[in-house]
């Protein structure tokens, strides 16, 4: 079976859209997801399914839940992959809160692209928008929201720590 990593976009935010977690664990498990565990409580999912786990993982967030929202879905695999690829990937190891990726539910247009990376901070490889936000997240100019309305596309951002705990969890469930 396939490890996969679900980000849900937009739960948990203060007061709107609350998803809680052993809830959330427990619904998957009855929709047939297997092995479902999630991490921190801002959405992430790893679990076990040989099903295209997006459609479902959605459903029981807007069914339950009532939060309906796009769900970001990577393999372990690709996760690893997305992770080596990292454009910027000494400043995450020195700041991996800073360091950041913007996964999106599509391709992004490439002129879109292009005028977003000419900024030297972001960079944009397959559905994954890396950027480094350097001294400050809170007042950059950048922002996750900035980069969803240039690219038009909707996306879910996580820090490079979470990455890389998200990876190294959904490493844990390697087949034996």
């Amino acid at each position: 079976m396939t490890v996969w990593i679900a980000l849900l976009r937009a739960v948990n935010l203060g007061t709107r859209n609350k998803v809680p977690m052993a809830a959330l664990r427990s619904h998957l498990e009855a929709a047939g997801l297997e092995d479902v565990r999630t991490y921190l409580q801002s959405g992430n999912v790893i679990l076990r399914s040989d099903r295209d786990v997006g459609p479902i993982i959605r459903c029981v967030v807007r069914d339950e839940f009532g939060v309906d929202e796009p769900v970001m879905v990577r393999s372990r695999d690709r996760l690893a992959e997305i992770a080596a690829a990292n454009p910027f990937a000494a400043a995450a190891r020195e700041r991996p809160v800073m360091v950041r990726v913007i996964f999106l539910g599509e391709h992004p247009a490439p002129d879109r692209v292009e005028r977003l990376e000419e900024r030297d901070d972001v960079r944009v490889l397959d559905r994954e928008v890396y950027v480094d936000y350097r001294d400050r997240f809170h007042g950059n100019s950048l922002s996750a929201a900035m980069v969803a309305r240039r690219l038009g596309l909707h996306g879910t951002e996580r820090n490079w720590a979470t990455i890389t705990k998200l990876l190294s969890l959904a490493s844990d469930d390697q087949d034996p």
